[in-house]
């Protein structure tokens, strides 16, 4: 049995696209910038994901505003477009939120099984040349990390 086993709730059949938009604000006096995807409905605090993980990662280059230059903008884009396919499988993750402050790129997800994510992230980890990225599992059955951000709740 693995650290967070338990009887699980089914994952739903399918899951909305989301559209994503933009947040805004400041941490510790330094700006913060969100994408946050929108639209999810029933999804967010739906009891199949009472799981958030956070994916984090020090940015290596950033601007006079403490962002990432766009050369490394790019490349953490595309990081995260793979990190998204190694970890969003068969509807058991969801990537929720990506998030920038601090010189650092945190990706949000929630999932239905932190066990079987955490095994995709060490198989995904050595893929990448780029960046060393660090990964926390904690609950969160209200999903408050992504209301805040999304303005939800």
């Amino acid at each position: 049995m693995g650290l967070f086993s338990r009887k699980k709730t089914p994952v739903p059949d399918s899951l909305p696209a989301g559209s994503w938009g933009i947040v805004q604000g400041s941490n510790q006096g330094t700006l913060l910038l969100a994408r946050v995807r929108k639209g999810l409905g029933a999804i967010v605090g739906h009891a199949a994901y009472p799981f958030r993980v956070g994916i984090a990662t020090r940015v290596r280059a950033t601007a006079a505003n403490g962002m990432p230059t766009p050369e490394e903008d790019a490349t953490l884009q595309d990081l995260e477009d793979r990190l998204s396919r190694a970890l969003e499988v068969e509807r058991e993750a969801l990537l929720v939120v990506a998030l920038t402050t601090n010189g650092v790129k945190e990706w949000v997800l929630y999932t239905s099984d932190p066990d079987a994510t955490k095994r995709r992230m060490q198989d995904f980890a050595p893929t990448v040349s780029t960046h060393k990225l660090q990964m926390v599992v904690g609950e969160d059955k209200g999903w408050a990390v992504y209301r805040q951000l999304a303005g939800a709740g």
